[in-house]
């Protein structure tokens, strides 16, 4: 498979909320909330965007202290992790005021736990820089970020990844895929993944071992009938008695 980044439709939509916290009016109102379900490819994305963005990407843990927090934002940014909390944070202010780049906070349902206190302090960088902050999570998480106003009213935008259109396939089957893939697999690919990038790339390695094996050039949705495309895990039914 061919390396690359395939400009989806959701791309065009983190660019266009982007654009609009860049124009906001009040400066604390700077978080973006970016949310979908799951294998849509939200991290790839993200760290495509913080790339082009030249934004800080950090993937948040379960297991993060507001310190751990604390040390790797220092260590993005090349800063002294010594001293106290406190001290940390002020040169991450202080030098995030000045470069005033973007964060984006990957995994961020992570952030939320029996208390918002991981939340508090990125409220606290963002508030005090004007920094735009991107908070990515799962379907559910602008809902549990909703438990909290006084963070939720600095929300700027909530950005609704959609899974992968027709469009959007096509574009990955022909910058990735070392074969040509004709339209006719193109579309059982769309319909299998069911618009996940993550089974999307999978179909197209898959497709390809095939298309080596039997010195396919080109394949088509008939060549493959019957053969599955998007292998994934699914847990057996489980009813009374552990019977499935």
């Amino acid at each position: 498979m061919k390396k690359g980044f395939v400009m989806t439709e959701n791309f065009r939509r983190l660019a266009e909320a982007q654009a609009a916290v860049e124009r906001r009016g009040a400066r604390e109102a700077g978080l973006v909330i970016v949310k979908g379900p799951f294998g849509i490819g939200k991290s790839e994305l993200m760290e495509r965007w913080a790339a082009d963005s030249q934004a800080i990407f950090l993937r948040c843990k379960e297991t993060w202290t507001k310190r751990a927090l604390l040390d790797e934002l220092a260590d993005a940014l090349g800063l002294d992790k010594r001293g106290r909390n406190s001290e940390v944070q002020a040169r991450i202010i202080g030098r995030l005021a000045v470069d005033m780049r973007p964060m984006c906070f990957d995994e961020a349902d992570h952030l939320i736990r029996s208390t918002p206190s991981l939340l508090e302090i990125i409220r606290d960088i963002t508030d005090m820089t004007g920094v735009a902050c991107f908070l990515v999570g799962m379907e559910k998480f602008g809902n549990t970020l909703g438990r909290h106003g006084h963070i939720a009213s600095r929300v700027n935008r909530v950005v609704e990844l959609k899974r992968l259109s027709l469009g959007d396939v096509q574009q990955a089957c022909d910058k990735l895929s070392e074969v040509r893939i004709e339209q006719s697999l193109v579309e059982r690919i769309h319909a299998d993944s069911d618009g996940r990038m993550r089974l999307v790339l999978n179909a197209v390695a898959t497709i390809e071992q095939w298309a080596k094996a039997n010195g396919w050039a080109s394949v088509g949705a008939d060549a493959v009938k019957g053969k599955a495309l998007c292998v994934e895990f699914k847990p057996e039914r489980i009813v009374r008695g552990g019977q499935a």
